[in-house]
């Protein structure tokens, strides 16, 4: 059964490179080792949330993206209350999620408590289930062999350590329950009521966490997860698919808290998560200042690059096209993750590799297979930076790399790296980015680097040149099979061209004028988007949301049926913003901003004086 963990880790261990010690202390992006879901909280949140809500209400950029990329990287990182009370508000969470997400939670999800001797005994047994054990070997191995963990340190005596010491609660999909861990975290006892101090991001907690239950009840995750554990690349594709959604939904269930008329697919906060794809990771460095930052960014990056990916489907067809990501063709490639219109809307198919016998032949103890993946190159590069992916620009031309680790009879490994990429320049580019790594971690170790037109071979671990160069001869005959685009079409791809037709089978058709900010229109099966001049016209429904505007959003009207929202605005005139319906609705509306009249389901005033009181707010 294996899934996906979700923990804040603090742990101490050696390094070869700096001869100090790391410490770990980042939530991981649902490593897919046990079948657990686990979440903790930290401290620094509250500021989080505050500064995220606040900034979406005044509309700031820049705070919003700063905010948010904090909030992110602590989704489903924070401590549940615990479970002996609550049980109405934690209902309404289940209630919010569902509504939120648009589906029915079929199986009833228990809130359970354990010891955390009782966690340590369920973790162990997860670890040592064949399949569990099989992947954290490979992990194993390709991180050491990509000098990304000491090879003195094993990986199953380190997770233990860490998901005892730090593990507050997790999601079994299993046995369907959210369970609460007894006993004080080490570092965290100080903080153990700040989620009980801080109402939304409690809420964003369970709503995220729910929108994982809900998902497991209609896909089976679990299944998914256990499919996709085949490689590194599969797995923290399948990752940020899954977490996206839960941070949309997490993040729709805060907006309706704080009653922002608003949602994730908004054209603002749509357009705003977009840049989360180029947002660094060095702030996060601050604060985790010691931590091997391959961990940092390989754990973290699948929450915002998984975000924005779910959000461009959802923003143009609703959660419909998320439900059909699942039941029709899951993202198999980080780089389909990446880059949604050139990989995964186009039906793309990464490289398949045919190893030449030459390369088993050295194998004489066995052999094992990995893949990167567009977002793991990038991970890999960066070496002890936290650089945004979209910093190499070649990645966009990934058609598929493969990894053969070879044993020898003295139990050495030899490691080969085939991959392949859209045109001859690309390749190039990878390549003069591979050897500056390669020489910052292989001083003294022989390697070799060759390029045959758009193909790669990197080889390295041979006790010499020579066998180098041998193994790179058996690497540039092995074959490769992939539907590579022509050297033209890639190039015309890369070009800003004023006019566009994209075209993307079985989702949608368009025209794009300058990049889309003077025309972009483009429909497809239940949905159009309409824009002019960047918003002076705009016009969008699905099956979810509606929404006419014109003069960049001063006269608009927006429905949205899963946020059980409506508002519209008239410039400088009246606004009225709605949500939820019957004894939960709740309302706002101002004439003349508010200078004239304003009012809400509590309240009415004129000229600033109260004229009416609710019975909500009449005991106040």
């Amino acid at each position: 059964m294996i899934n996906m963990i979700n923990m804040i880790w603090r742990a101490s261990v050696p390094t070869s490179r700096r001869g100090g010690q790391w410490r770990a202390s980042v939530p991981t992006s649902r490593l897919p080792l046990c079948g657990r879901m686990v979440s903790i909280f930290t401290a620094e949140h509250q500021k989080s949330l505050r500064l995220c809500v606040s900034a979406l209400k005044k509309r700031s950029t820049l705070n919003f993206l700063s905010a948010l990329a904090a909030l992110i990287w602590g989704a489903g990182c924070a401590s549940l209350p615990p479970a002996d009370g609550g049980a109405t508000t934690i209902a309404h969470y289940q209630a919010q999620a569902v509504k939120m997400r648009g589906l029915e939670l079929q199986r009833e999800i228990s809130i359970e408590r354990e010891t955390r001797e009782q966690m340590r005994v369920s973790f162990v047994k997860e670890l040592e289930k064949d399949e569990n054990r099989e992947f954290l070997s490979q992990t194993e191995l390709l991180l050491h062999q990509f000098r990304l963990l000491p090879h003195e340190t094993s990986l199953a005596p380190l997770f233990l350590e860490l998901m005892n010491d730090q593990v507050a609660a997790y999601y079994d999909p299993e046995k369907k329950r959210l369970v609460a861990v007894d006993g004080p975290l080490m570092q965290a006892n100080k903080d153990s009521n700040v989620s009980r101090k801080i109402p939304g991001m409690e809420r964003f907690v369970y709503v995220h966490e729910f929108c994982h239950a809900i998902e497991d009840d209609h896909f089976d995750l679990e299944r998914l997860m256990r499919d996709a554990s085949n490689d590194l690349d599969s797995s923290m594709a399948l990752t940020a698919f899954t977490e996206g959604n839960a941070m949309l939904v997490g993040l729709d269930g805060l907006l309706d808290n704080y009653g922002v008329p608003m949602t994730s697919a908004s054209p603002f906060t749509a357009w705003a998560l977009g840049l989360l794809r180029r947002l660094d990771l060095e702030d996060a460095a601050k604060e985790l200042e010691g931590t091997p930052p391959f961990l940092i960014s390989a754990l973290v990056r699948p929450y915002l690059d998984g975000t924005v990916f779910c959000n461009r489907l959802r923003y143009d067809a609703g959660w419909g096209a998320i439900d059909c990501v699942y039941t029709q063709r899951l993202p198999a490639t980080t780089a389909e993750i990446l880059y949604p219109e050139r990989r995964y809307l186009a039906g793309f198919q990464a490289a398949t590799f045919e190893p030449d016998p030459g390369l088993l032949q050295e194998a004489t103890h066995g052999i094992s297979t990995n893949r990167l993946g567009a977002l793991g190159i990038a991970l890999w590069l960066n070496g002890d930076r936290l650089d945004a992916p979209s910093r190499y620009s070649f990645l966009r031309g990934w058609m598929g790399d493969c990894v053969y680790f070879l044993k020898g009879e003295r139990q050495e490994i030899q490691t080969v790296w085939l991959s392949l990429w859209e045109r001859p320049s690309i390749a190039r580019a990878f390549c003069r980015a591979a050897r500056r790594r390669l020489k910052e971690e292989f001083a003294g170790e022989p390697y070799a680097v060759q390029r045959d037109g758009a193909r790669v071979a990197i080889v390295w671990g041979c006790a010499d040149a020579a066998a180098c160069d041998r193994l790179m001869a058996c690497a540039r005959r092995s074959r490769v099979d992939a539907e590579r685009p022509g050297w033209l079409a890639s190039v015309i791809h890369d070009l800003p061209l004023p006019l566009r037709l994209p075209h993307y089978p079985g989702f949608s058709s368009g025209v794009e004028v300058l990049g889309g900010w003077a025309v972009d229109v483009h429909g497809g099966e239940g949905f159009f988007h309409g824009t002019l001049a960047g918003g002076l016209l705009r016009t969008e429904w699905n099956p979810d949301r509606h929404a006419v505007g014109a003069a960049w959003g001063l006269l608009s009207h927006t429905s949205d049926a899963c946020a059980d929202y409506t508002y519209w605005r008239l410039p400088l005139l009246a606004s009225w913003h709605r949500r939820g319906s019957g004894e939960t609705v709740r309302y706002r509306w101002r004439v003349l901003g508010g200078v004239l009249a304003d009012g809400d389901e509590r309240r009415v005033r004129l000229l600033f004086v109260p004229v009416w009181r609710g019975r909500r707010d009449s005991g106040g």
